[in-house]
Parts: structure tokens; sequence; C-alpha cells
């Protein structure tokens, strides 16, 4: 019989895999109810997702997190990760991982209201804005 992944018994990975895809899911429903087309979606939910985005948002969040939450995503950042993107440095991917754990630390803690509210700060909105504002990323930029 499975055991219930809890934060106790949950690995880096698994936090990070987790909360990777919960955060994705933020993303798409976000991006969702401002656009339809399937191009836009796409675009604007892989500008949200990348590890850029996910460095410079958790940057923001830093101020606001609690000493278990820094933990958690210290934890994540010290990952020594097997291969990094192309298009992303070591240091944007390991605040990325750090980030994603955090995100799945909130979902096995049932802190899940923890992302919502952090992303509505100003300081999350600003990064946030070019991907989900209906003027930025066009086809025309």
């Amino acid at each position: 019989m499975a055991r219930a992944l809890t934060t106790d018994s949950a690995s880096v990975f698994a936090l990070s895999y987790l909360g990777d895809a919960l955060y994705e899911t933020w993303c798409r429903e976000q991006v969702l109810a401002r656009f339809q087309t399937p191009a836009e979606v796409s675009r604007r939910v892989i500008g949200l997702v990348r590890c850029q985005t996910q460095s410079q948002l958790v940057q923001t969040l830093l101020p606001q997190l609690s000493e278990a939450e820094l933990a958690v995503f210290r934890r994540g950042r010290n990952l020594r990760p097997a291969s990094v993107p192309k298009h992303a440095t070591v240091k944007e991917y390991r605040a990325a991982t750090g980030f994603e754990c955090l995100v799945g630390f909130w979902h096995l803690e049932a802190h899940r209201t923890r992302l919502t509210e952090l992303l509505a700060l100003p300081e999350a909105q600003e990064v946030l804005a070019p991907f989900l504002t209906p003027t930025s990323l066009s086809k025309a930029s």
C-alpha cells in the first residue's frame, strides 16, 4: 500500500515535480481567463513557466516568506541539477527549482491559497504583467 506524500517524506524532486505541475496549472487558468486563441495561450503560458520568469518571481517573493518557506526554497535551490536548459543560467534554474519546491510544499501543507496570495502582491504582478496583459506579447511585438 502506498504511503501518502507529505512534506516530511517528499524529496526535493517530488516537491519540485509537484510544484511545477501546480504552477503550470495556475498559469494556464490565469491565461485562459484572459486569452482564447491557442497560439496566444501557449505563448503566454510558456513565458510564465520558463525558469527565468520563475527565478525573477521568487526573488520578489523572498521578503514575504516565512522561515519554514525559506528553508524549503533553499533546499530546492541548493539541489545541484543534472543538466540546465540551454536558454537558462544555473542560478536561474536553481532558483526556479526552489520556487517549484515552495509551490509543492504549500500544496502538501494544505496552504493552497498561499501561491495566489503571494502572486497577487504588486511586486509579483509586475513580473507577471507582461504575460497576462492583453497588449503585451502580441504578434506585432
